[in-house]
C-alpha cells in the first residue's frame, strides 16, 4: 500500500488549503519607564529617600552643617527642668537662654501662651505673664507653668509662644511623654 506524501503545491490538501500566513507583528518601542533596570534604580531611589527621611527624623543628621540648615530655625529653644506632680496639678518649670532675641537686658513685660496637643488636636489652653525681668545675653530665665494632672497625662506635645514685650516668638515644641514626673 502506498504512502502518502506531504506534497505543498498540492492544493487539495486541507491543511494548506485553509493556511492563512500572518504578517510579522510590528516592533514596539518600550517605555524607559517600563525598563527593568529603570524600574529597579526608581525603586532604589525611593527606599533611600525613604530611609533618609526617617533618619532626618530621628536626628541622625543633626552634626552635619548642610542638614542643619534645612532644619526649621526657632528663636528661642525652651526646656522643661522640672516637672512635679502637687495635689491635682502639674508644677512644670520652664528655662530659656537669651541668644540675641532682646534689644535690652531687661523685659517690661514676658507673656507666655502655651498650649497642650494630643495628636494635633487641642486641649489645653493658657497664659501666664511676667513684669520687669531682667535678661541679659547669656543668661538663663526660668518660671513655672502649671497644668492640671489629667490634661498633662492625656497630651503628647506643649507649645510655648512668648512674647518680649511687643515681639511674638514662636518657641520648639516639647514632647511631653518623655518628661518624667515627681511624685
Amino acid at each position: 500500500m502506498p504512502r502518502e506524501v506531504y506534497d505543498p503545491k498540492q492544493k487539495e490538501l486541507e491543511f494548506y488549503a485553509k493556511r492563512e500566513v500572518k504578517p510579522p507583528a510590528p516592533k514596539r518601542e518600550v517605555s524607559i519607564f517600563a525598563r527593568r533596570w529603570f524600574m529597579f534604580l526608581y525603586g532604589t531611589f525611593l527606599t533611600l529617600v525613604v530611609i533618609g527621611m526617617l533618619l532626618y527624623k530621628k536626628g541622625f543628621f543633626n552634626n552635619i552643617p548642610l542638614f542643619e540648615a534645612l532644619k526649621p530655625k526657632t528663636d528661642v529653644i525652651v526646656k522643661i527642668n522640672n516637672a512635679e506632680f502637687v495635689n491635682d496639678a502639674v508644677i512644670t518649670t520652664i528655662e530659656l537662654e537669651n541668644s540675641n532675641y532682646t534689644n535690652s537686658e531687661s523685659i517690661e513685660t514676658l507673656r507666655s501662651y502655651f498650649s497642650l496637643y494630643k495628636n494635633r488636636k487641642l486641649i489645653f489652653t493658657g497664659n501666664r505673664s511676667f513684669n520687669n525681668i531682667r535678661f541679659p545675653v547669656g543668661q538663663r530665665i526660668g518660671f513655672n507653668l502649671s497644668f492640671d494632672k489629667n490634661y498633662w497625662k492625656e497630651a503628647n506635645k506643649l507649645e510655648i509662644i512668648l512674647q518680649f514685650d511687643n515681639n511674638l516668638v514662636k518657641t520648639n515644641s516639647i514632647n511631653t511623654r518623655k518628661i518624667k514626673v515627681k511624685q
